[in-house]
């Protein structure tokens, strides 16, 4: 097993980077096959998923992390939305560059990590050439941000809302949908524990309890603008069983759909 010694610099440090993946013969390839030296790059540690290297990274500082992105615990795009989100108290974490080396070819992998941030998303099995010509853009990267003095180079928008913005708008879209909070967590490709504790922090309201709100906005306005029947507008907002659609609006609205529609209706 490797051993990792931390080499203490003066002045102006080495750029520093780390490698996450869930298997031990990739981490111990890449450390071994990647010219880290002709590189000019420090590799200080090794981890097996995001949460172990969030842990060190809450108390150490890398400049480049090279990524798998499906791994137990914490995905590395969820890696990297909480270190953007430590931004405001840890300013070197919106620094960090990210490459993510994964074996998932899916389009919204790749559009998903290059919106927070990510360098580069380079395909297994990648060439040793590939992927030291991309840790060397990160290392260029790297350096102009350090010589930077400006903080508007970051980005204005911040990842966790982000986030919450296509979160959002995705329960929008799919509000009438049989819709699960592991649902919307799997098309962000974070963890559903991760997701809840964003729509507290961001909306402080549970994805229940905005995903009621919604359905309740659009079953109103189905049933004071719409000529249709009661039964088509429980169908249209997710409760295809009537009986429990005029239980679930009566518990939320104090009347039924039916009083609802005689009060409100616009006709």
């Amino acid at each position: 097993m490797k051993e990792w010694k931390v080499i203490k610099m003066e002045n102006h440090r080495q750029c520093r980077a780390i490698i996450i993946d869930d298997e031990e013969w990739i981490r111990e390839g890449l450390s071994e096959h990647i010219d880290w030296d002709k590189l000019g790059i420090e590799l200080v540690r090794a981890f097996k998923d995001g949460t172990e290297a969030f842990s060190y990274l809450e108390k150490e500082t890398a400049d480049i992390i090279l990524s798998d992105i499906r791994m137990p615990n914490m995905s590395g795009l969820e890696l990297l939305s909480r270190l953007r989100e430590r931004g405001a108290g840890r300013p070197d974490l919106t620094q960090v560059k990210v490459i993510f080396l994964s074996g998932f070819g899916d389009f919204k992998y790749a559009q998903e990590a290059l919106r927070l941030g990510a360098i580069d998303y380079l395909l297994k099995p990648t060439e040793v050439e590939e992927i030291e010509a991309s840790l060397l853009k990160a290392k260029r990267r790297h350096e102009e941000s350090f010589e930077r003095t400006a903080p508007a180079a970051e980005p204005a928008e911040e990842p966790s809302s982000y986030l919450i913005k296509k979160a959002l708008q995705l329960l929008s879209d799919r509000y009438h949908e049989d819709l699960h909070l592991s649902d919307l967590a799997a098309e962000l490709f974070i963890t559903p524990n991760y997701l809840s504790r964003l729509f507290r922090q961001e909306t402080g309201k549970s994805f229940v309890e905005l995903l009621m709100e919604i359905r309740l906005e659009k079953a109103r306005a189905m049933l004071t603008q719409d000529m249709v029947k009661i039964y088509e507008v429980g169908l249209a907002v997710g409760y295809p069983n009537p009986r429990y659609f005029s239980e679930w609006f009566q518990k939320n609205t104090g009347m039924s759909p039916g009083e609802y529609r005689n009060l409100y209706f616009r006709g």
